[in-house]
């Protein structure tokens, strides 16, 4: 298996409301657009109705930010029979969230809170991801999130647990290289051992994005600046192992011209175009 049996569009980007009328009027050669399906889903109107234009042009991808998949409330059935609606609207050939818990006793935090990482967590989150995969009927990937804190409650590494969760449930991986680089910077551990202990035959898509840097020489997942250099180094290094697969240019606040993005999506496509070259070599 590679790529996670799934098709490698190359370099796409995130599609913002911002961008729509300039993408619709000049067409720029985009491969794809990811959206944040809580966005649309449950909305019609005027975006709605642009965000099917766009469709007519362009493969679309969904990505969810509220399933909440290791939350201990139970799982919303009727939001993912309409996330299920929406993807098959959209024709999304796959879709995914993030492995985290968003929601406490029915309220939802507004943020990617980082689970711990035990054999308790593995087995809920596991029952819970078959679930999904079960009522959506699609591929489903979940993504590594940014980890500000290490949750005390630990009984393997951050790699092993994803693995687990992952090859248990059947599921694919959405890496997010960005994340992964930070969360070396945050923990003190190596990126590339961390990737590479991966089930990389499970990837099926990757992100990549900026960061803030705060004055104390921190980092904030901000998503609103050019990947920077280092990302752009260890994402090479995973595409020479996983080979070609779809890559998410994610920029959603300060947001560039459209040109802007695309010059960051074709960088991702070269850099798989130029490890295909070195295979055939």
């Amino acid at each position: 298996m590679q790529n996670f049996n799934l098709p490698a569009l190359g370099g796409g980007a995130g599609l913002r409301h911002e961008h729509f009328d300039e993408i619709l009027a000049a067409k720029p050669p985009f491969k794809w657009f990811e959206i944040i399906s809580d966005d649309f889903m449950d909305f019609g109107g005027y975006s709605r109705d642009r965000l099917m234009q766009i469709r007519e042009h362009y493969q679309i991808i969904s990505h969810g930010v509220c399933l909440a998949i290791g939350s201990t409330d139970p799982l919303d059935r009727e939001y993912l029979r309409r996330m299920k609606k929406f993807c098959r609207e959209i024709g999304s050939p796959w879709t995914s969230d993030h492995l985290c818990f968003t929601k406490v006793d029915h309220t939802n935090m507004l943020d990617l809170m980082p689970l711990p990482f035990t054999r308790e967590t593995v087995k809920h989150v596991v029952e819970r991801v078959r679930v999904v995969q079960q009522e959506l009927e699609l591929p489903f990937l979940l993504e590594n999130i940014t980890r500000y804190v290490t949750v005390s409650d630990r009984e393997m590494s951050e790699a092993e647990f994803i693995s687990e969760i992952v090859t248990q449930s059947g599921c694919g991986l959405l890496l997010d290289v960005t994340n992964a680089h930070l969360n070396s910077q945050f923990h003190g551990h190596d990126a590339w051992q961390f990737v590479s202990s991966l089930p990389l035959e499970r990837i099926g898509q990757i992100h990549l994005a900026g960061w803030e840097a705060a004055e104390d020489g921190s980092f904030i997942d901000s998503h609103d600046a050019p990947v920077p250099p280092e990302v752009w180094e260890l994402f090479k290094r995973v595409i020479s192992k996983t080979g070609p697969t779809s890559v998410l240019v994610e920029w959603d606040n300060l947001l560039p011209p459209v040109s802007r993005l695309l010059d960051e999506t074709q960088m991702a496509d070269r850099v798989i175009a130029s490890h295909a070259a070195q295979v055939a070599a």
